[in-house]
């Protein structure tokens, strides 16, 4: 009888967590180039994608890798609270809980305003509402993938991956925008007016992808040259050697890829955008000067202060000043009355909200600001969520938060002395720089911007199996070396993954 070989758990492992992070990669290239999947033909098989990577993700990875017990029953009980908008409740019942709601269902239901109903669910919108819910679990799904799949795979890759995607797009903007005629890639007119840019139809939502994906190349590069340099000697012979090495031709693209970045975020001219940019670059050079010494920190400094010169001279520096001075500050640029309407409907619906995902539907009753133009967005995210969630998903949703940061900062204490402590710090930079740009606008309703945002707790969540290097005490960074970056390249990822797919 011959002998039957089985592959054992780890290459399994292995091949799941591949396939995982090809789908995954899938899903930000597709909700990024389907103009941020703003439409349900793209939102929809968007869900579906993240759904079976993180399913696929959750059973390659070892329960001990992914998210933390106490997280994951907050991320449910935010789904669970959504769940509860949903559910048809005696009318009574919501003449109680939520007296404000029935004068506008009577406006916006048939079958309450013809009284042919006795129930109806605390969402003013419930099919909106389970809209959302949908997105929601199949992102959470995803996080939960991806932080397993991340610590089976190095992050390294698969961020590469995601910076020769945010080159494509900032190529997109770039050659678009003086060519633009009203058709984004050529062929598609947006419904509404818009302010396109890239394949996005609201440059501000371009900005705040930019503003997540920008930070991920800075930290490769940063830690590619803090290795490389250390290795050098401070020759000008080795120097010159040194360039024309295969690693010096990666960071060198590195660098190119995210001055492209950087360029194609300033010429939105969005000002959240810009501001959230020069704050996150801000922030990394602190990281900068507390991880590095000596000529790696010299080096990163000195490329930090060419990036920010070159994009914002390349784009115009009196045209970047012209677009602040015209703002009206006085009224944060007429964002203060779409605010002060969002406290008002958060302030009727106080307790459960009216519905996640109907903002736009309550706003048609509360605005009470510039009624020249109606405002379907609070034009900031945390007050929406007030509005569409109150009491009920705001209580949970503030738990998920701070278990986050607690997790991170955990994560962040076992750092292993590679790439890792580079890329953790560069996906956390830009999680703070879209919360920042959150406060103004609503780049995370885009589906697409969505996904990338949950690509980016993971890689701050994830777990690296890589033993922990013994760190050297006069520095608070990586150590010289970077172990455990020996992991497949991109085409061997999607080969595999479209292999095990047959």
């Amino acid at each position: 009888m011959s002998r039957i070989e089985t592959p054992t758990i780890g290459v399994t492992a292995s091949a799941s967590t591949t396939r995982a992070q090809a789908l995954a990669l899938a899903a930000v290239c597709w909700g990024a180039l389907a103009f941020g999947a703003a439409y349900p033909w793209a939102y929809w098989p968007l869900a579906v994608v993240c759904a079976a990577a993180g399913i696929i993700g959750m059973l390659g990875g070892r329960e001990a890798d992914g998210v933390s017990r106490y997280l994951a029953f907050a991320l449910g009980a935010v789904a669970v609270a959504m769940l509860l908008q949903m559910v048809p409740l005696p009318l009574s019942w919501l003449q109680s809980i939520n007296p404000r709601a029935l004068p506008v269902l009577a406006d916006t239901d048939f079958r309450y305003g013809a009284g042919l109903t006795r129930f109806h669910p605390l969402s003013i919108d419930p099919e909106s509402t389970g809209s959302a819910l949908a997105l929601y679990t199949s992102f959470t799904l995803l996080l939960f993938g991806m932080t397993r799949a991340l610590a089976v795979d190095h992050a390294r890759r698969f961020v590469e991956a995601v910076t020769v995607v945010g080159v494509v797009l900032a190529l997109i903007g770039i050659v678009q925008k003086p060519m633009y005629t009203g058709q984004l890639l050529g062929f598609w007119e947006p419904e509404t007016p818009s302010t396109p840019f890239g394949p996005f139809i609201n440059r501000n939502h371009f900005a705040g992808w930019m503003l997540m994906a920008l930070p991920l190349t800075l930290a490769l590069l940063f830690g590619g040259l803090e290795q490389s340099l250390r290795a050098v000697k401070p020759e000008w012979r080795s120097r010159i050697l040194w360039l024309s090495s295969p690693e010096a031709n990666r960071l060198i693209l590195l660098a190119a890829a995210a001055l492209v970045m950087a360029l194609s975020l300033v010429m939105t001219m969005s000002r959240s955008g810009i501001t959230a940019m020069a704050i996150s670059l801000m922030l990394t050079g602190w990281i900068v000067a507390r991880g590095l010494k000596g000529r790696s920190r010299r080096a990163v400094a000195a490329y930090l202060v060419a990036l920010a010169v070159t994009t914002f001279a390349w784009a115009g520096a009196d045209v970047i000043v012209a677009r602040f001075s015209d703002a009206n500050w006085s009224e944060f640029n007429d964002r203060r009355g779409a605010w002060a309407d969002a406290v008002g409907v958060a302030s009727a619906f106080r307790l459960t909200g009216t519905g996640l995902n109907t903002y736009e539907t309550a706003a048609r009753f509360y605005q009470r600001h510039d009624l020249e133009q109606f405002y379907g967005e609070s034009h900031n995210d945390y007050l929406e969520l007030m509005a569409e969630g109150g009491l009920l998903v705001g209580i949970p949703a503030l738990v998920c938060l701070m278990l986050l940061v607690r997790e991170v900062r955990r994560r962040m204490k076992e750092d292993p002395a590679s790439t890792v402590w580079w890329v953790r710090r560069g996906a956390i930079t830009g999680l703070i720089a879209i919360a920042l740009q959150e406060a103004v606008d609503f780049s995370l309703q885009l589906p697409g911007n969505a996904v990338l945002f949950v690509i980016l707790c993971a890689i701050a969540l994830h777990k690296p199996r890589e033993p922990r290097m013994p760190a050297d005490p006069s520095r608070r960074g990586p150590s010289d070396a970077d172990r455990g970056s020996a992991r497949p390249r991109l085409r061997v990822v999607v080969s595999n993954a479209l292999a095990g797919s047959r």
